[in-house]
């Protein structure tokens, strides 16, 4: 996770409040990677990645071939790690598990849906980097808002696993506390002593 200061104010970081945020001072962390003599040193990559870019990366760094790679979401990004140049950036897709709270992010735009009440954003990057403006009720925006949403239905139809859909989960008590999924039966997955309710 980032380094939420208050930028937004407090509130969606953690088990803390409701609903979830997707600022980037709350989802983006930075990556260090070293090889002395084998890694470019002292350069600061600007490119999107993400955790699911890790095992690939590391696999194709290595050298080690992973035949379930088609069917994974991460991308190699080796190539810079070997100071080529890094090949076209794909979207950038963050679920947050603490409730149905799902995040598609490109160099230029942000899409954050939460499911299924809302509220929705829509950030354009190049122009509001700081997210401080929500572009999402503005009609000249409508193409965009439904294209990015389609790209983010598509990537958890196709990668998430529905027993593990946290958008089917509610937010209570004091967040996610234990296992979902299948390891979950018979067992209560969210305190209920305080639930978060929408007016």
């Amino acid at each position: 996770n980032g380094m939420n200061m208050g930028h937004h104010g407090i509130y969606g970081k953690g088990n803390g409040t409701f609903p979830p945020n997707m600022f980037d001072t709350s989802v983006k962390a930075p990556t260090l990677m070293a090889r002395p003599g084998h890694v470019p040193q002292g350069q600061v990559i600007q490119s999107l990645h993400s955790h699911y870019d890790l095992m690939p990366t590391l696999l194709d760094y290595l050298g080690i071939e992973n035949p379930e790679a088609p069917a994974l979401p991460g991308h190699s990004f080796a190539p810079i790690l070997r100071g080529e140049p890094a090949g076209e950036e794909a979207p950038i897709v963050v679920f947050d598990e603490y409730g149905p709270t799902r995040m598609i992010r490109t160099a230029d735009w942000k899409y954050v849906h939460r499911v299924p009440y809302g509220p929705h954003e829509l950030y354009d990057l190049v122009n509001d980097p700081n997210e401080r403006h929500n572009i999402i009720a503005e009609s000249a925006h409508s193409s965009r808002r439904q294209k990015l949403h389609a790209e983010l239905e598509s990537w958890f139809v196709r990668y998430a696993d529905p027993q593990r859909d946290g958008s089917r989960e509610a937010v209570m008590g004091r967040g996610q506390l234990d296992v979902v999924g299948p390891a979950a039966q018979g067992r209560k997955r969210f305190g209920d002593d305080v639930v978060y309710a929408t007016a």
